[in-house]
């Protein structure tokens, strides 16, 4: 689902990048004000003296809550990436590996969760020439956007369906790719790269096989954060 470059036009290219910007923009106005309190923090009265006072200014700092948080964002953005490397066959060939959206989002809120994912795809596509810089912003749209932040406000409302959590987060799992697969493949079709319909009939039939997938291993990263760390501790509603 990674886009290299040279797969979009300009127009769709920078189009996608502009709305990325203002998405995570807003993602991290949000995670800002998550990790930091307003009050007075300690401050350095003098360099090198070792000496803390109070400035008397209310400032915005990061306390004991928001350092936790970072220190679970870390944990969560390396486990998607980890998990990321390791790909299952579907069929001809292809072959499909977890996004990894919806569970960053269960356990960093939609926002948080957003900046995981746009975080790993820029390692991918700086590192490991996996999805192209120049459309970078398509790749955050489809996969941060659509992949995570959608599909968590998916999940929100399918459980006040009363459904088990079980079956909202598999739904909600295998969404989340069909979302983005299709975000992609309209980007694709507007780039006139293949054919409208060619493109949603190619990468939604193969993604709605990979979104299984999704779901089995969101299940399983679930349960293991649920069973060895503890679901009330970690997960962010």
């Amino acid at each position: 689902m990674h886009i290299p470059d040279g797969f979009l036009d300009s127009k769709t290219a920078a189009g996608m990048g502009a709305a990325a910007a203002t998405v995570i923009g807003l993602a991290l106005s949000k995670v800002r004000a998550l990790v930091t309190e307003l009050g007075l923090a300690p401050a350095m009265a003098g360099a090198g003296n070792g000496i803390k006072s109070l400035t008397g200014k209310a400032q915005r700092f990061v306390g004991h809550a928001g350092k936790t948080y970072l220190s679970k964002m870390a944990m969560v953005t390396s486990l998607v990436f980890a998990t990321q490397m390791f790909n299952f066959p579907i069929a001809n060939g292809t072959s499909g590996h977890l996004l990894g959206g919806l569970f960053a989002a269960l356990f960093l809120g939609p926002w948080g969760g957003a900046l995981s994912i746009t975080m790993v795809l820029l390692v991918q596509a700086t590192l490991y020439a996996d999805g192209g810089l120049i459309v970078l912003g398509a790749n955050i749209m489809n996969m941060a956007f659509f992949g995570c932040i959608i599909s968590y406000f998916g999940y929100v409302l399918l459980k006040k369906t009363g459904l088990s959590d079980k079956i909202c987060l598999s739904i909600a799992a295998w969404a989340s790719v069909v979302f983005a697969s299709s975000a992609c493949a309209l980007e694709l079709g507007m780039s006139g790269t293949y054919s409208l319909v060619d493109a949603l009939s190619a990468m939604i039939s193969v993604h709605a096989v990979i979104g299984i997938g999704e779901l089995l291993i969101t299940l399983m990263l679930v349960s293991i954060m649920k069973n060895m760390l503890g679901w009330e501790e970690y997960r962010h509603e």
